[in-house]
């Protein structure tokens, strides 16, 4: 997700970009009296909208609260007593100075100042600031919970507006998503973790499933007032109490106080495999390749390896996404090898027609003899513009797996489809949408045809599929592949093609692990494992590895220890020819 974000220049004044200068004077209170006789409260200078009625105007606010102080300016509140009542309205303000260590929280203070909306966020600029005194006590602070701000649209427009600069309180929030490279983090102010849902995001298409975008999401910037920042891994508890900011249409809370209270195990492997089982995982490697540099090619290899030995618990075979090249993949093959001698695997790869992508391949540990590895789909043609369907087309490794007397054939399809950006855009959105919808259903129609002529072969179909096990509303990308179409429809319908069906074993996940990647705090299933009705007997459980979608950014960088490795979990599918599971049964824990 690429966000607009201050850079810490930005944050400190925008002076540059608006032409202002950050003058403060601190000056004796009694001065005060001869400047700007008329005075406003801040929730006259706030307004009942999304901008200060003031803009551009000097004004001047006396007797209010220093809640905040940080590098670049600080905060004032109205006191409690003088508290307009109205709950659309804020009694906060941000002023842009630099009076430290002048002023301090506590104090009381009268400010003359330019309004100034600076992307948004309603600010003070060019300030007086006049000091009466100290050890005052701070307004109360607003409760964020489960109801505030609303997890329903139509979300108010001045939903978290009303509260910019003010006092607020998170007595049990969840970290919705990983601290990105500002160290910031998508939250909630409740105990469940948003997810992605089915559907087109609001207002969505009449008739078509809508998503709500999980509105309830908004940000904590745990280095927002200049302190020493907190990493945050996602799925974390914690409680803060801060002030509310504007940044680019976007609201962040920067702490006061905070707490992280419970924090996920990162990274957390999958179970160990039982005797006699298989293991075929797949693993978005997230670019990987040897002619970059940020971060090091070799702590990127040392993280996979670390990843792929003691994460995945070693795969016998492990599907591939996002890596550049063969000599890339036999790069990581040879890193694995050399830090645990035990593990041998022989990297295959087939370069894409165009030769700028990131392809699949797969990593093959020694457990398992190759037999073939072919590429398909590389010259099927997209029906709206005549150019190759299949940018990344998928890999078919037949192989037998040597754990099982005599030994046991197996076939493993990965494959990497079409992302979701773009799909919602006004003039790529047509392309973006026919574009995963045909990939879907020549994907499907492959299928069918390999399990008409090879009924008893068992076919894992492996990968990030880039779609959700649900409908997104404008393609039902998974309900085609699988022949298991949503019934919420999407505005490209389903085509029947597959019988019998697959079955999407992350749908036999518990519902709070159907996730393997974090987009702007939604967590989502974009990697699946299915097989077909001859495979499905012999699956004793799937699992999905932990470390990498809820990672903080300041572990990507860290050679001890796999967290990080990529932005994809892994997931590991157990098959084993003593389980013969009868349709209908669930599978082993």
């Amino acid at each position: 997700m690429t966000r607009r974000k201050l850079s810490a220049a930005q944050r400190c004044s925008g002076a540059a970009a608006l032409g202002l200068s950050a003058v403060a004077a601190v000056v004796p209170a009694a001065i005060a009296t001869s400047l700007l006789q008329e005075t406003l409260e801040i929730y006259e200078i706030q307004g009942p909208g999304l901008s200060s009625p003031y803009q551009g105007v000097v004004v001047r606010s006396d007797g209010n609260l220093v809640t905040a102080v940080g590098r670049d300016g600080f905060f004032i509140q109205t006191p409690d007593a003088r508290d307009d009542g109205d709950p659309d309205t804020s009694n906060g303000l941000y002023v842009v100075a630099d009076v430290s260590p002048e002023v301090a929280v506590g104090q009381l203070v009268d400010v003359i100042g330019t309004v100034v909306e600076f992307f948004g966020w309603t600010q003070l600029r060019e300030p007086q600031v006049f000091v009466r005194g100290g050890g005052n006590p701070l307004p109360a602070p607003i409760d964020l919970d489960r109801r505030t701000p609303s997890p329903n649209q139509p979300w108010p427009a001045i939903e978290l507006e009303r509260f910019e600069g003010m006092r607020l309180r998170v007595a049990s929030g969840t970290v919705a998503g990983p601290s990105d490279g500002f160290g910031d983090a998508p939250v909630v102010a409740g105990a469940q973790r948003p997810f992605r849902e089915p559907g087109i995001l609001y207002p969505g298409i009449a008739g078509l499933p809508v998503f709500d975008g999980n509105p309830e999401t908004f940000w904590l910037a745990p280095g927002g007032l200049g302190g020493q920042g907190t990493p945050l891994a996602g799925g974390s508890a914690f409680t803060a109490v801060g002030v509310l900011v504007e940044e680019f249409d976007e609201y962040r809370l920067w702490p006061t106080e905070l707490e992280v209270g419970t924090v996920p195990t990162l990274p957390r492997p999958v179970r160990s495999r039982r005797g006699g089982e298989l293991t075929v995982a797949t693993q978005n490697l997230e670019r990987l390749d040897r002619a970059a540099t940020e971060p090091p090619y070799a702590t990127r290899l040392g993280k996979l390896s670390r990843q792929i030995r003691g994460v995945l618990r070693a795969p016998d075979v492990v599907a591939v996404q996002e890596v550049k090249d063969l000599a890339t993949l036999a790069d990581l093959a040879s890193r694995i090898r050399a830090d645990d001698p035990s593990l041998v695997y022989t990297a295959r790869h087939e370069e894409a027609p165009r030769t700028d992508e990131f392809d699949v391949g797969f990593l093959v540990r020694d457990t398992v003899d190759i037999l073939s590895v072919s590429q398909i789909g590389a010259n099927v043609i997209f029906s709206l513009d005549g150019s190759l369907l299949n940018d990344r087309p998928p890999l078919v490794l037949e192989a037998s797996w040597r754990g099982h007397d005599p030994p046991l054939p197996l076939t493993v399809v990965v494959v990497h489809q079409r992302s979701l950006l773009g799909i919602d855009d006004p003039e790529d959105g047509e392309r973006v949408r026919r574009k995963r919808h045909e990939q879907a259903v020549w994907l499907a129609g492959w299928i069918q045809q390999r399990q008409g002529e090879r009924p008893d072969e068992r076919l894992i179909v492996i990968g990030d599929f880039n779609a959700f096990e649900f409908t997104d509303g404008y393609v039902d990308v998974m309900g085609q592949v699988t022949g298991r179409p949503d019934q919420g429809g999407a505005l490209i319908p389903v085509v029947d093609v597959l019988e019998p069906p697959l079955t999407d074993w992350v749908g036999w996940l518990p519902a709070a692990e159907r996730y393997s990647y974090i987009f702007g705090g939604d967590a989502e299933a974009l990697d699946h494992v299915l097989t077909t009705r001859a495979a499905d007997p012999w699956v004793a459980t799937v699992a999905v590895s932990r470390g990498n979608a809820d990672a903080p950014q300041s572990l990507v960088t860290d050679p001890s220890t796999a967290a990080g490795s990529s932005d994809h979990d892994g997931l590991v599918l157990y098959l084993g020819p003593h389980v013969r599971r009868p349709d209908g049964r669930r599978p082993l824990p």
